[in-house]
């Protein structure tokens, strides 16, 4: 299983779940060391193209992190991150455990905003998947959407403003002939009791060389968190999404749900379809998600989950059970 991410939107949207914290280690009054990770693990009933149900009982994105900072005497502090994923948490005497770099770099910070260089949660990822709030697996997602490499990244925050700008750095060894660096920029900005989002993304690194973009506005109605998004990709057969996705706390549970209406320019070949192997027979299609997240503590949830994704014989529809556990 790949790892799970989701925007910070989605995750907003979530984690009224417990929130773990690392181990952090002082090294000496300017520089810090910090060690955490999480274990995902999930049982899975999912259709195939076919209408055929089969489960698995599968690692869902366990990692290990490593950060540290260094406050300078001139006012700045330099930073790095390392995210290994590639664990098998379900499966015994497994070798080779850990060996896939998900995010790294470093990167300085100061009165100025921020500076990031490595690879890292693209801007669109971060400010415009609104929708991407599943704990296993996906809905209609964009092409180039998640984590980005060969990345510089500049973030701000002004007053109620927040920020990132980005580029990924054309490499003539990971790109085709005519493809360049390519630039994206995302923002939030709090109005008070209502918040607006939105990326824009060129994908000039990329076979696509088409932008995708979205916008959404976020509220919170008697105590339910709400979303609502449009996104646009504007690829040869495009795709247009409107979502809105809703999370409400009881105590220590949190109840998700969404609803993404999904339209292609042309019924989608399995080519351009993100969430089916098949050609479909239509061009739109009501994707649902429901989920049930029960926190234990701080540190670890469990949650069951409900995805249907509107496909030909059910492709992709899948119940899920699973436990999360930060440190």
């Amino acid at each position: 299983m790949m790892k799970k991410t989701t925007s910070a939107l989605a995750v907003a949207a979530l984690l009224g779940t417990g929130a773990a914290s690392a181990a952090t280690f002082q090294v000496n009054d300017d520089t810090t060391i910090n060690i955490g990770g999480d274990f995902q693990m999930v049982y899975l009933d999912q259709t195939d193209a076919a209408g055929n149900d089969s489960t698995t009982f599968v690692d869902n994105g366990t990692s290990l992190v490593f950060s540290g900072s260094h406050q300078a005497d001139n006012g700045l502090t330099t930073f790095f991150n390392l995210d290994l994923d590639g664990f098998d948490t379900t499966e015994a005497n497994q070798a080779d455990q850990g060996n896939v770099v998900d995010e790294a770099g470093v990167g300085v910070r100061g009165n100025f905003g921020e500076v990031f260089v490595g690879s890292n949660g693209g801007v669109y990822d971060s400010y415009a998947d609104f929708a991407d709030i599943e704990q296993v697996g996906d809905r209609t997602r964009f092409r180039g959407e998640g984590d980005v490499g060969d990345v510089i990244q500049y973030s701000n925050s002004v007053n109620a403003l927040d920020f990132t700008l980005e580029m990924q750095v054309d490499d003539d060894t990971e790109t085709d002939a005519g493809q360049s660096s390519s630039l994206a920029a995302g923002f939030s900005y709090d109005f008070g009791g209502v918040s607006l989002s939105g990326a824009y993304d060129e994908r000039a690194n990329t076979t696509i060389d088409e932008p995708m973009y979205g916008i959404a506005a976020s509220t919170n109605l008697a105590g339910v968190a709400l979303t609502l998004g449009y996104e646009v990709d504007d690829q040869t057969n495009s795709i247009d999404k409107t979502s809105l996705t809703g999370s409400y706390d009881i105590g220590q549970l949190t109840l998700v749900g969404s609803v993404q209406a999904v339209s292609f320019d042309n019924n989608p070949s399995a080519a351009v379809d993100p969430v089916s192997t098949v050609a479909q027979e239509d061009d739109s299609f009501t994707e649902t998600y429901a989920a049930v997240i029960y926190n234990l503590t701080n540190q670890m949830y469990v949650y069951g989950e409900v995805l249907m994704n509107d496909r030909l014989n059910d492709e992709g529809d899948y119940t899920a059970l699973g436990v999360y556990y930060g440190w």
